[in-house]
């Protein structure tokens, strides 16, 4: 994809950017150095596949010491690599220094703040709702007001004294862009994608997307999977105002789960949102065949305990779910949204449209200026789910729907 006519704004494959990918990269490579990454590397031929990815590499990171980015072309996956770095190594110097207020769960819905259960906290914990809780205040982009937020939502990695195990800390909503609004967009986008894989978890109401139809961009990628002698299925669903694609690719030579790898996008463009999930599906191949995150042991113990037909039926049920082929769809065939338009925009619309849907509201928190020329960012968004096997987090909107599947 290419430019928009000559405006401040530039159309990647895999984003909407305010600078080329090329430029945000020369941009980045001092900033993350400054930062502690040591050197970024492409992966991408580890593989058979083909599809950009590249490793940046921190070594005295709190969270996660490499972190990966991917994309249609090389300079967007060591954009993105190297941003990754940078946000979650700002994250890691704000965490402890961020102003908390305690306050009780009573106390803030009091005020006509949003009531602790619409955080989809887990469900086994109970809660004293007159005991003080770690919070965070931030502005609803777009609107004249603040919400208060429960700390944990924010910082990552969360301090002890700020860490109560109702929610868990994660990185999704960290964001980073050459912008304000380019960085809000993408953390956003992030929040939904998640939001909705945990939907699709439980009831999977997704469409497969027949490959014939789908628009160059995509079906170079997808087309690459297949030549490299892989599975591989991709499914949409409208979500929002935007487009939910989620990625799966199988290595028919083996029939070990860790071979089955899923990749998501969410986005208001659909040809966006398909290559961040064919991307991703690719990238979460490579990684386990890198064996460089530290996290992978987690997932090497999960199915180290199960038996061989364990696995197989592990591995029988994913390709089950992803590639049923009813209800199928074509490619959506023009964006929800117009083309030609700037990260504001996009999130302007995306802002309505979650309103809109019951969602929200939305929060974000800006991190101290450490990463400067770029936006570093946390976006929280009240009642959108966010279920893993690490979270474990359910809301009622996920109750909701499971219950509508019965």
């Amino acid at each position: 994809m290419g430019g928009n006519g000559g405006a401040a704004v530039t159309v990647l494959s895999s984003s909407v950017r305010e600078a080329p990918a090329v430029t945000t990269c020369a941009q980045a490579w001092p900033v993350a150095r400054r930062l502690g990454v040591s050197r970024i590397a492409e992966t991408t031929h580890l593989d058979r596949i083909g599809i950009p990815v590249a490793a940046a590499v921190r070594p005295r990171a709190e969270l996660v010491v490499v972190t990966a980015g991917k994309g249609h072309h090389p300079h967007e996956a060591r954009a993105g690599a190297l941003m990754e770095a940078v946000e979650q190594a700002v994250a890691e110097r704000c965490a402890a220094t961020t102003p908390l207020r305690w306050a009780s769960p009573r106390a803030i819905a009091d005020e006509g703040g949003v009531r602790l259960g619409a955080w989809c906290p887990r469900p086994e914990r109970t809660v004293d709702v007159d005991q003080p809780l770690p919070w965070i205040t931030m502005p609803c982009p777009g609107q004249a007001r603040e919400i208060t937020v429960p700390a944990e939502l924010v910082l990552t990695p969360c301090p002890l004294a700020a860490t109560t195990g109702l929610f868990g800390s994660t990185t999704t909503g960290l964001a980073s862009g050459t912008s304000h609004a380019e960085a809000v967009l993408h953390g956003l986008c992030e929040v939904l994608e998640r939001d909705v894989t945990s939907l699709m978890s439980l009831r999977d109401t997704s469409r497969l997307v027949l490959p014939d139809t789908l628009p160059p961009g995509p079906a170079e990628l997808y087309g690459r999977i297949r030549a490299a002698g892989l599975g591989v299925w991709l499914r949409w669903l409208p979500a929002y105002g935007g487009h939910y694609m989620a990625c799966l690719i199988d290595d028919p030579d083996s029939a070990h789960p860790l071979y089955c790898n899923g990749g998501y996008g969410y986005h208001p463009w659909p040809e966006i949102a398909a290559v961040r999930a064919l991307a991703e599906a690719a990238q979460s191949r490579l990684t386990y065949l890198q064996g460089s995150r530290q996290d992978l042991p987690d997932h090497y113990a999960t199915y180290a305990v199960m038996t061989p037909r364990e696995r197989d039926d592990w591995r029988t049920r994913l390709l089950d779910r992803y590639a049923r082929s009813a209800p199928a769809a074509a490619f959506p065939t023009a964006p929800l949204v117009s083309a030609g338009v700037s990260p504001q925009t996009l999130l302007t619309h995306l802002l309505a449209r979650v309103a809109a849907a019951g969602l929200g509201p939305v929060g974000v928190h800006s991190f101290a200026p450490l990463a400067e020329p770029f936006h570093v960012v946390r976006v929280v968004v009240a009642r959108a789910e966010h279920l893993t096997a690490h979270t474990r987090r359910f809301g009622s909107r996920l109750a909701a729907h499971v219950r509508e599947g019965r």
